[in-house]
């Protein structure tokens, strides 16, 4: 059931980037059954826990996840059975993406695959149910409360972000555990970093960022970060991805370097034992 509810780095984990902010890391291959990128601090931290960000494959066979996307829909499903296989989960669940603020509560694991109406977000604490939302240089933002097994994704593009998606999502994590917002952990995974990302002056605007004259380089993960610290969440429980989709485009589908295609950012409770 459904209710609506930096800098680039290429070592495993680092310190903390300019102004001790957030924890820089890069996700590693989870192994040869799919392509996806996990966080390494987060695997073993939380054991209960997947999150990853699937890339794009082999020049021959790009891994695209989208289920709305060029792609037939043969291939489409048979990457999806690759990565339930890769992840040990039965059941995702995902939405037609509309950039907007819209938050779904999955209170039990559906069958199969969902995938539901118009949402950029995702909230569960049901075992073996992976949320998945669709990248190709937006921010997939996880979210996790450790002692009630908790979990949120969202997807954060600019327009999702001005529309207070990490603000829905964050309000969602409060209800679903019950606890306060500062025991959260966050990962801002594999998207466009501040350099490749220029855009014009609305955004920077939208964003409330310092006003612009003309098109200029935004870091959406830099300005997520500083939202997370606003509510309070420690610099040590908030990382952030080294890897740019655009600057590394033979791993991931970027959207500014041209490819059509989508990975999927993935966050699952593992089914209990």
């Amino acid at each position: 059931m459904a209710r609506d509810a930096l800098t680039r780095q290429r070592d495993p984990m680092t310190a903390s980037p300019p102004g001790g902010e957030a924890v820089v890391v890069t996700e590693q291959p989870l192994n040869d059954a799919a392509p996806i990128f996990v966080h390494p601090a987060w695997g073993q931290k939380f054991p209960w826990l997947f999150q990853g960000t699937t890339g794009r494959g082999s020049a021959d066979e790009p891994f695209d996840l989208s289920f709305f996307g060029n792609s037939p829909s043969g291939a489409v499903w048979t990457r999806w059975r690759a990565v339930r296989n890769a992840t040990a989960f039965t059941n995702v669940a995902h939405a037609r993406q509309v950039h907007g603020a819209r938050v779904i509560r999955h209170d039990t694991a559906p069958r199969g695959v969902l995938v539901a109406d118009s949402a950029d977000g995702h909230v569960t604490s049901a075992p073996d149910l992976l949320l998945a939302v669709s990248v190709a240089d937006c921010v997939p933002v996880s979210i996790v409360h450790p002692n009630t097994k908790s979990i949120a994704l969202l997807h954060a593009v600019w327009r999702s972000i001005a529309a207070g998606i990490l603000e829905r999502g964050i309000e969602a994590m409060r209800l679903q555990s019950g606890r306060v917002v500062p025991e959260l952990y966050c990962h801002l995974g594999p998207a466009i970093c501040g350099n490749c990302y220029e855009v014009g002056p609305e955004v920077h605007e939208a964003l409330r960022q310092p006003p612009q004259s003309r098109n200029t380089p935004i870091d959406l993960r830099a300005v997520l970060v500083r939202m997370l610290r606003g509510f309070n969440i420690p610099a040590n429980q908030i990382s952030v991805s080294g890897w740019c989709t655009k600057c590394d485009s033979d791993r991931f589908f970027s959207h500014r370097g041209g490819a059509p295609e989508r990975q999927m950012a993935l966050l699952g409770v593992r089914a209990r034992s």
